[in-house]
C-alpha cells in the first residue's frame, strides 16, 4: 500500500497506476505488488512487447505499451492513453532508469546524455505531466525512484549517482510545492538489486544486493 504522509496505509483498490520501466526488475516487481493490492496497472516500457506480456500476466484490465520516456510527447501520450482506457491517473511511478558501470573517463558523451535523459529529465517531465493532471482534481500520488546511491555515492557509477541525487533533490523540492494541494510526492531509495540494470556493477561496500521483490 502507499502511505499517507503521516504513515497511514492507503487502499489501492481500483486506483489507476502508471509505471514506467515496468517490464523488468523493480518496475516489474512493483507492478505485480500493486496489481495484487487491486490497482489498475498500466505499464510503459521501451520494450512494448515485454510490457504487454507482463500486463497479461497481471490480468484484469492491466495493459502494457511501448514508450520512450525521453520523448516528451510520447510520455504525455502514454499518460493520455492510460486515462482514456482506465480513467483519471491516481498514481504515477517514475521508475525507468539505466546504469552503465565503469569509470568516468571511459564513459562516452552519448551514454552520459542518455543516462541523464532517462534517469533524471524523464522523471522531471513525468512529474510535471502528472501534477498538471492531478492538481486540478486535488488528488494523486507521484512516486519517483531514486536509489540508495543518492545517499552513499559509489565508485564506478558516477553519472548514475548524479542522476539519482538529482531525482531525490527534485522530488523533495516538488513535495514542498505540492503542500496543501492534495497531491502527494514520494521518493524511493532502494538498495542495489539483482536486476539487468546493475549487471556488471560490483556494488558498494556494506550494501549487499537484494532481490527486487
Amino acid at each position: 500500500m502507499l502511505q499517507h504522509r503521516r504513515g497511514q496505509p492507503r487502499s489501492l483498490s481500483n486506483k489507476v497506476v502508471a509505471i514506467t520501466g515496468g517490464a523488468r526488475g523493480i518496475g516489474h516487481a512493483t507492478a505485480r505488488a500493486l496489481a495484487r493490492q487491486g490497482a489498475r496497472v498500466a505499464i510503459g516500457d521501451l520494450d512494448g512487447e515485454l510490457a504487454a506480456q507482463v500486463a497479461a500476466e497481471l490480468g484484469g484490465d492491466a495493459f502494457g505499451v511501448g514508450v520512450d520516456v525521453t520523448d516528451n510527447a510520447a510520455f504525455a501520450a502514454f499518460l493520455d492513453g492510460v486515462e482514456h482506457r482506465l480513467g483519471p491517473l491516481d498514481v504515477l511511478v517514475n521508475n525507468a532508469g539505466i546504469m552503465s558501470p565503469g569509470r568516468i573517463e571511459d564513459e562516452d558523451e552519448a551514454m552520459t546524455a542518455r543516462a541523464i535523459a532517462i534517469n533524471l529529465h524523464a522523471v522531471i517531465h513525468g512529474t510535471r505531466e502528472a501534477v498538471r493532471r492531478m492538481k486540478p482534481r486535488r488528488t494523486g500520488h507521484i512516486v519517483n525512484m531514486s536509489s540508495a546511491v543518492s545517499k552513499v555515492a559509489g565508485e564506478g557509477c558516477a553519472t548514475y549517482c548524479a542522476t539519482k541525487f538529482g531525482v531525490a533533490g527534485f522530488s523533495e523540492a516538488v513535495a514542498l510545492e505540492l503542500r496543501g494541494t492534495g497531491v502527494e510526492m514520494s521518493v524511493v531509495r532502494p538498495s542495489l538489486c539483482n536486476t539487468e540494470l546493475t549487471a556488471g556493477f560490483k556494488g558498494l561496500r556494506g550494501m549487499p544486493f537484494v532481490e527486487p521483490e
